[in-house]
C-alpha cells in the first residue's frame, strides 16, 4: 500500500505533545510506501521553526532526505498548475495551496490513502488513515 504523507502527520510524530501524537505513532506502518512532496517538506520545516523547534526541523529534515520508505516528489510546473487549478475549486471551503499540490501529486500517482488529520483530504475524495 501506499499512502501519502501531510504536514500535520510529520508534526504529530516529531512533536510529543501534539495532540495527534498517539494516533500518528499508531498509524505508522514499515509495510506502507510513504510519499510526500517537496511542498509537505517545507511546510514541515518551517513550521517546526515558527514553533523554536529549530533542531528538530534541522534533524526532520535529514531523516527525511535519507528515508529509503520515502518517496518525495519534487514540484515541477506541471503539478503547480494542476495544484493551481484545484486551488480555484477549492480554495473556497479552507484548503490551502500546498494541499492542492498534495492532491494533485495524490491524482498523478493514483494515490487514494493519505496519513494526515486534515478533514480536507476525505472533503476532496481521498481516504485519510488516520
Amino acid at each position: 500500500m501506499t499512502a501519502f504523507v501531510d504536514t500535520g502527520f510529520f508534526v504529530a510524530l516529531l512533536v510529543e505533545r501534539d495532540q495527534f501524537n498517539a494516533r500518528a505513532m499508531k498509524a505508522l506502518d514499515p509495510k506502507v510506501r510513504m510519499v510526500t512532496s517537496s511542498l509537505v517538506i517545507n511546510e514541515t520545516i518551517s513550521l517546526l521553526q515558527a514553533r523554536g523547534l529549530l533542531s528538530l526541523a534541522l534533524e526532520y529534515l535529514r531523516g527525511v532526505r535519507s528515508d529509503a520508505n520515502l518517496s518525495i516528489v519534487q514540484v515541477d510546473a506541471g503539478l503547480q498548475t494542476k495544484a493551481w487549478e484545484l486551488f480555484h475549486r477549492w480554495g473556497g471551503i479552507g484548503v490551502n495551496a500546498v494541499d492542492c499540490t498534495s492532491f494533485a501529486v495524490m491524482q498523478q500517482f493514483h494515490i487514494r490513502r493519505a496519513l494526515t488529520f486534515d478533514r480536507h483530504f476525505r472533503e476532496a475524495g481521498f481516504e485519510a488513515v488516520c
